[in-house]
């Protein structure tokens, strides 16, 4: 399975680039998964008064949610989450994960680094503790700059500009 995260500070464009990159390895016949990090949030499905939230309370480990079309797994972790712990909700045949805002040194993740501004990249890097297997950059940046002297950079709201950075995370996980 290939893996790419992206990071970025809020509002740089993550989102846009993990949509473009889903559709276009979709339109390739991939299957794709997405991993969302909330680095800020406090998000959660387990609301109290909720069911989910009766059942932990009650002193369930983990509680299950099941609709329709969907599962959900709610389990207290006794640290910051990682991309191990995604793993075992991960399909076998998943061919391509994309991870947006989760930092990972796993040696075989991808990394591609967002930024609004060629100022804020430093920020970016520093603020997000950036380091590894950085193949590119991309986000809000791709409208200002056009070459970084080390990364190639890809504006993903162009069809050209996600067909490259596809075409760059698989040639990297070939090679």
């Amino acid at each position: 399975m290939i893996v790419v995260s992206l990071i970025g500070l809020k509002k740089c464009g993550k989102t846009t680039t993990a949509e473009a990159l889903i559709k276009e390895f979709k339109s390739r016949g991939y299957k794709v998964g997405g991993v969302k990090w909330m680095v800020h949030s406090r998000f959660t499905i387990d609301r109290e008064g909720k069911d989910t939230w009766r059942h932990r309370d009650a002193g369930a480990d983990f509680v299950i949610s099941m609709s329709e079309n969907e599962l959900a797994f709610v389990g207290d972790r006794p640290e910051r989450p990682v991309l191990d712990d995604v793993y075992k909700f991960v399909p076998e045949d998943t061919d391509i994960l994309i991870c947006e805002g989760l930092k990972d040194d796993s040696p075989y993740v991808q990394k591609v680094v967002l930024a609004k501004t060629l100022e804020s990249l430093n920020e970016t890097f520093k603020v997000r503790e950036v380091s590894g297997r950085i193949i590119a950059l991309s986000g809000i940046i791709a409208n200002e700059v056009e070459e970084h002297p080390e990364y190639p950079i890809f504006d993903c709201t162009e069809p050209d500009g996600a067909q490259g950075l596809a075409d760059l995370i698989i040639e990297n996980a070939e090679g």
